[in-house]
């Protein structure tokens, strides 16, 4: 029976990769802080998507969403710069609905 490598073997030798599930692990951290500071039906209504460039990219399932989350930037790049040490200065949001 053929056995599998373990995730952290497999991660050493492919360090793109590892790059990747570390981005990721970030991604979800910040994620979850950041929408804490949210109204809960709005948290459920978005997630973060990226940090890149000197902005938070948020995506929200509906134009309606996306300006409630607009109307908060102020608190999550407050947030982001003051608790979770990034440098952002923008806050973009886009709407992607999730069966799309």
């Amino acid at each position: 029976m053929p056995r599998f490598p373990a995730l952290g073997d497999v991660l050493q030798d492919m360090p793109v990769v590892a790059a990747l599930v570390e981005t990721a692990r970030h991604l979800e951290a910040w994620d979850r802080r950041l929408r804490a500071l949210l109204p809960p039906r709005l948290a459920s209504e978005c997630r973060l998507a990226n940090v890149r460039d000197g902005q938070l990219v948020f995506l929200a399932q509906s134009p309606a969403w996306a300006s409630k989350l607009r109307l908060l930037s102020r608190q999550l790049l407050d947030e982001a710069n003051n608790n979770l040490d990034l440098k952002v200065q923008r806050l973009t949001v886009k709407v992607a609905r999730p069966d799309a």
